[in-house]
């Protein structure tokens, strides 16, 4: 019996822990949100103006015109969930790192959960999959997972 309360206790302990980390997460994606005086989340701010006050780079929502920037650089789908907590990483360290994003790199945040042709077409089976594409949209490299800018530009063929 006592071995069985110990268990109990033990779970309950661990799913504390689980549960208040996510919930820093969450809060800390929500301070970042607030606080950052980022260009990715201003819907007022053009595609032209996101790219001119990142000095070239950057990382912005997908829309499938934007693919024809593969032709001077490089273009990722980041195939993002907002319920993914290492999504969630790598979304607040590319807003933190917007200014740094090279010029010829265009990262396009993908919607896990609505964009059911895209998986299928990147044969993507969870979130957090990167794709490098070309200009027609064809694969060129898919990885999952990394936690900040410089573990993409290691991937980029």
């Amino acid at each position: 019996m006592k071995n069985i309360l110990w268990i109990i206790v033990v779970i309950v302990i661990i799913g504390g822990i689980w549960f208040f980390s996510g919930q820093e997460i969450a809060d800390e994606q929500t301070a970042l949100t607030e606080n950052t005086n980022s260009v990715t989340n201003n819907p007022a701010i053009t595609d032209e103006e996101t790219t001119q006050a990142t000095g070239g780079g950057s990382y912005i929502d997908y829309k499938p015109e934007l693919l024809a920037r593969a032709d001077n650089g490089d273009v990722v789908l980041f195939f993002h969930a907002s319920w993914c907590p290492t999504c969630r990483l790598l979304d607040n360290n590319l807003i933190k790192d917007y200014e740094i994003i090279p010029a010829d790199l265009t990262i396009l945040q993908v919607n896990y959960d609505k964009e059911d042709d895209l998986k299928e077409k990147y044969d993507i089976a969870y979130q957090h999959t990167l794709v490098q594409v070309d200009s027609s949209g064809d694969q060129i490299t898919k990885w999952v997972g990394g936690n900040d800018l410089d573990s993409i530009l290691q991937k980029l063929k």
